[in-house]
């Protein structure tokens, strides 16, 4: 091999044969991140090409061949805010349309269920202190008082879980197709020109994701306040658990 200007020259032989070629390059790892042009003599098939991500980026866009890597998280997030937007106009909601939109921006790194179980957990509060609860019968108002408990339980679990996993792990940002994961960006293309398919990727340091979840945390956690005074007046809001009512004895005949 001989290498003239930005060309490099390699002889063929008859027969199947296995060409590797590496190269450096000492660039800044900046917004964008891009396979180097390659340019073959001839067309090609069966391009395979890989980016590999650095466990301090965070992934926000990838573009390249259509069978490749998509990252699904900004469609699931524009889902999530439509989703509050609807939640702050159901009637009794206990937020408005912005807290709606900060809880749910959080929760799009926790599964769909248990975000289903911290919206319930909202909604439930609201309902335990309306007149209608007060009228169920003496089982049912027990029942779900015991139901709210390890309703409110499970909730403050999955909230303290979306932080832990935001301030120590990993960004969730439902990157699939084409075997592609987080740190791993793979595209395939069956046939290609001379010019190798154009593969790229935007990302930014992970920190930026850590600060973005340390400040809501802190709102969360001044919201949980006062989720559970509310919720604790609205427990004891007509006594915490009912029993059988008490029946006043009969009072003797009087006499004749």
């Amino acid at each position: 091999m001989r290498k003239d200007g930005n060309k490099l020259i390699i002889p063929a032989h008859p027969g199947e044969e296995m060409v590797s070629i590496g190269w450096k390059r000492n660039d800044a790892l900046g917004l964008r991140a891009a396979a180097d042009q390659v340019r073959l003599p001839v067309e090609s098939a069966n391009i395979e090409t890989v980016i590999v991500v650095p466990d301090d980026r965070w992934v926000l866009w990838a573009d390249g061949p259509r069978r490749g890597p998509a990252v699904r998280f900004w469609g699931i997030l524009v889902c999530s805010l439509l989703a509050a937007v609807t939640l702050s106009r159901i009637a009794r909601s206990p937020m408005g349309a912005i807290p709606w939109m900060l809880l749910v921006i959080g929760l799009t790194q926790v599964p769909l269920a248990a975000a289903f179980v911290v919206v319930g957990w909202l909604f439930f509060l609201v309902w335990r202190g309306s007149e209608s609860f007060q009228r169920l019968g003496n089982s049912g108002y027990n029942t779900l008082q015991v139901a709210l408990m390890l309703l409110t339980l499970a909730a403050i679990g999955i909230l303290f879980t979306a932080v832990g996993e935001g301030l120590l792990g990993r960004p969730e940002m439902f990157i699939v197709g084409n075997g592609s994961v987080e740190t791993a960006l793979r595209w395939f293309q069956a046939r290609s020109e001379n010019l190798l398919p154009h593969c790229d990727c935007l990302s930014i340091s992970i920190w930026w994701y850590r600060l973005l979840m340390l400040a809501w945390a802190l709102w969360l956690a001044a919201s949980l306040i006062r989720w559970l005074r509310l919720g604790w007046q609205s427990f004891g809001s007509g006594g915490f658990f009912r029993g059988k009512p008490k029946t006043l004895p009969t009072p003797p005949p009087l006499p004749t």
